[in-house]
């Protein structure tokens, strides 16, 4: 039995022994045509085929919420690569977003006029009864009488801490003004009433039984007699006598062609950052007045106009503009600060210094409807947005509280019904960074605001291989168009024309990953004096 197992094992190895090349090839074989490693490769591109899309999913999702977390106002800037349907949706957004807005400001808005519409029912009423019994003197219905209004005051150094600053300065100077009594006497402000005729155009023509009992039926001022009509024609005489008071002869610009070989094709000196077409600020030259041109005591060519002013300003004191709308309150108030900064140049003469620019907007008052305003007072606390308390320290909103009250009676008063940022490129200090003048009209305020802003900015902002270039009024007013630089920057983009625009969005693309110090500057506010005018 031993033997047959000697035998048996020997055997068993040598079969074994025989096997192993056989063995061994077959391993080698089936390595070579292992099924997985083609399956790997398709794993790896689509590995790769899907980390690409994620990236590009990616990409629209920062496009989607940098576009649909914008500030209300500020325009959406989408790159191309979007799926149309997605930007048609986004369009959507943005236009319902302000539609809303807009309606619940309408809504608030009717909600007070309906209350001030009882209140007004039951005392106009009353006032017809007591007219008809005591025969009151018209003259009475003036609702503050002669009550002087100051206004707070804007030092344009840093956006709003600056000018709550400048307005407690203001406030608490006119305490001690109206205790003192005047100081500064400006003749926009002197102007005589004559009482006679002031007598003959507020005595009530006499109304018919049917008007007597309807309160409501109001008599309609004529053309020229209504407030827009007449704050276009303070300007329109106050743009004539600059430019007969300038050395430059008196020429309405007739011919759009431009004036080659002067600085003037270049009010805001951006051409050095490049060279391109600045739009119609190019065609001011013939209308520029500067300090080294205007003389204020050059009257002779001007004694008619002047005559002329005072007729119209004593039309402006008796007028009333609690009735106006939206549209003809927008456009009779930027007149009017555009003109009160005007006649106090006139008055007063050439400021010298930053400092005294703000002083004379505090002395540039005039009366309207009897109430004495300057024009600080219109454009803090009539025409400019409310202060954003959100953005304020507490030691600025200390400083905002103690005219809040003061701002709070002016609005109500005389304020606009909707804000409009777009008045940033309406007023005009008198200054070289301030955007030209022209009458705005109550039919077509809107549309002339829009040109505007977009005749300013493709004037005022420059680009350059390596620069953006802004001007320093839409840094202190930022937060009217955008909530940071980088959306106003987006901002800005969509408001310059076709070509400027895209080289604007290409060069903002480039630069995406850089600081915003690197590459934008901004332009500092020139306090020197100079009018561009649209004659």
């Amino acid at each position: 039995m031993s033997h047959e197992k000697v035998i048996y094992i020997s055997m068993k190895s040598e079969l074994i022994k025989s096997s192993c090349p056989n063995s061994q090839a077959m391993s080698s074989v089936s390595r070579n045509k292992d099924p997985r490693i083609p399956r790997k490769l398709a794993l790896q591109k689509d590995v790769e085929r899907l980390k690409k899309k994620l990236k590009h999913e990616e990409n629209i999702h920062k496009a989607l919420e940098r576009a649909l977390s914008r500030p209300l106002g500020a325009l959406p800037r989408l790159p191309p690569y979007l799926p149309p349907y997605t930007l048609g949706l986004v369009a959507e957004v943005a236009v319902l977003e302000e539609e809303i807005r807009r309606l619940e400001e309408m809504v608030l808005h009717c909600r007070k006029d309906l209350n001030q519409e009882a209140v007004n029912m039951s005392s106009s009423k009353k006032k017809i009864e007591h007219s008809l019994g005591n025969n009151a003197n018209p003259n009475e219905n003036s609702k503050f009488g002669n009550t002087t209004i100051r206004s707070t005051t804007t030092l344009p150094d840093d956006r709003q801490g600056k000018e709550i600053q400048s307005c407690t300065l203001s406030f608490k100077s006119s305490k001690q003004s109206i205790c003192k009594g005047p100081t500064t006497k400006v003749s926009i402000k002197k102007v005589p009433i004559d009482d006679k005729s002031l007598h003959k155009r507020s005595e009530p023509p006499k109304k018919k039984p049917q008007e007597l009992r309807n309160p409501r039926l109001q008599e309609t001022p004529q053309e020229d007699e209504s407030p827009n009509i007449i704050s276009e024609n303070i300007l329109k005489c106050l743009t004539s006598i600059l430019l007969r008071m300038s050395k430059l002869p008196y020429r309405p610009l007739k011919s759009k062609k431009c004036i080659e070989g002067t600085e003037f094709l270049d009010p805001y000196g951006i051409l050095e950052f490049g060279k391109r077409d600045i739009g119609p600020y190019k065609q001011l030259a013939a209308s520029n007045i500067e300090a080294e041109s205007f003389n204020p005591t050059r009257t002779a060519k001007s004694l008619f106009l002047l005559h002329r002013l005072k007729i119209l300003l004593r039309k402006l004191a008796s007028v009333n503009i609690e009735n106006l709308n939206h549209q003809e309150k927008l456009a009779f108030w930027i007149n009017i600060y555009n003109s009160c900064m005007m006649n106090a140049f006139i008055e007063n003469g050439i400021q010298k210094s930053p400092e005294k620019v703000v002083e004379l907007m505090q002395k540039a008052t005039i009366n309207i409807g009897g109430n004495l305003l300057n024009a600080t007072t219109i454009e803090q606390c009539i025409l400019r947005l409310p202060y954003h308390w959100k953005y304020l320290n507490t030691k600025q909103i200390t400083l905002l509280k103690e005219v809040k009250n003061h701002e709070t009676t002016l609005r109500r008063t005389y304020g606009l019904e909707l804000s409009e940022p777009l008045v940033s490129f309406a007023l005009s200090r008198g200054t070289w960074s301030s955007p030209a003048v022209r009458v705005y009209t109550a039919a077509n305020v809107e549309k002339e605001l829009e040109l505007a802003k977009r005749e300013y900015l493709q004037a005022a902002v420059g680009i350059s291989t390596s620069k953006c270039v802004i001007p320093k009024m839409l840094d202190w007013y930022l937060l009217d168009f955008a909530k940071d630089l980088e959306s106003l920057l987006d901002w800005i983009c969509l408001q310059l024309p076709n070509e400027q625009g895209k080289e604007a969005i290409m060069f903002l693309e480039k630069r995406k990953t850089q600081p915003f110090s690197q590459f934008v500057k901004i332009m500092p506010y020139e306090f020197r004096f100079r009018y561009l005018l649209y004659t």
